[in-house]
C-alpha cells in the first residue's frame, strides 16, 4: 500500500496547489475591480490581468485534470480501506470545502467585474454615438454654409 499512499499524498498536494492558485485568482479579481473603478481604465493593464488571470485558469484546470486521473486510479481502493485513510480523506474533505467557498467568491467577484465594465462600456459607446452625432452636425453645417454665396449656374439663353 506504500503506492497508495504516494497518490493520496499527490492528491492532497494537489489539493493545497488548488487553494494557493485560487488565492491568487481571488487577487488578481480584486487587482481588476481596482482597474476598472478608475475614471478612466487602463485597458492595457486590464489586458494583462486577464492573461495573468488565464494563466491561473490553465493552472486549475491542470491540477483538475491530474487529481481526477489519481482519483480514478484508487478510488475503488479508497473506498474499500476508508477507514484505514479516514484523515487523509477528513483533509481532502476540508480541502475541497474550502477550495468550494474559495470558488464561489471568485464566481461573485468575476460578475459583480462584469457589470462594471458592461457599465464603463456602455458609457463609452454613448459618447462614442454622441462623439459622432457632433462631428456628423459640425460637418453637415460647414457643408451647409459653404453654400451661402454659392450661386447655382443659371439657365443662359444662347440664342442671339
Amino acid at each position: 500500500m506504500p503506492e497508495q499512499n504516494n497518490y493520496i499524498e499527490v492528491m492532497l498536494k494537489s489539493l493545497r496547489k488548488k487553494v494557493l492558485v485560487l488565492d491568487g485568482l481571488i487577487d488578481k479579481c480584486e487587482e481588476q475591480a481596482d482597474i476598472i473603478r478608475e475614471s478612466e481604465i487602463d485597458w492595457e493593464a486590464f489586458d494583462i490581468n486577464v492573461s495573468e488571470k488565464q494563466a491561473l485558469i490553465d493552472e486549475l484546470v491542470q491540477l483538475d485534470e491530474g487529481f481526477e486521473k489519481i482519483y480514478k486510479r484508487i478510488k475503488a481502493n479508497l473506498l474499500e480501506h476508508k477507514e484505514q485513510y479516514s484523515d487523509d480523506i477528513k483533509e481532502m474533505q476540508e480541502l475541497i470545502t474550502l477550495i468550494t467557498d474559495k470558488s464561489v467568491r471568485i464566481q461573485a467577484d468575476e460578475e459583480r467585474n462584469r457589470r462594471i465594465i458592461e457599465k464603463s462600456l456602455a458609457v463609452v459607446k454613448k459618447d462614442i454615438k454622441a462623439s459622432r452625432t457632433s462631428v456628423k452636425a459640425a460637418t453637415d453645417y460647414y457643408k451647409s454654409m459653404s453654400r451661402v454665396n454659392y450661386v447655382d449656374p443659371q439657365f443662359m439663353d444662347k440664342k442671339k
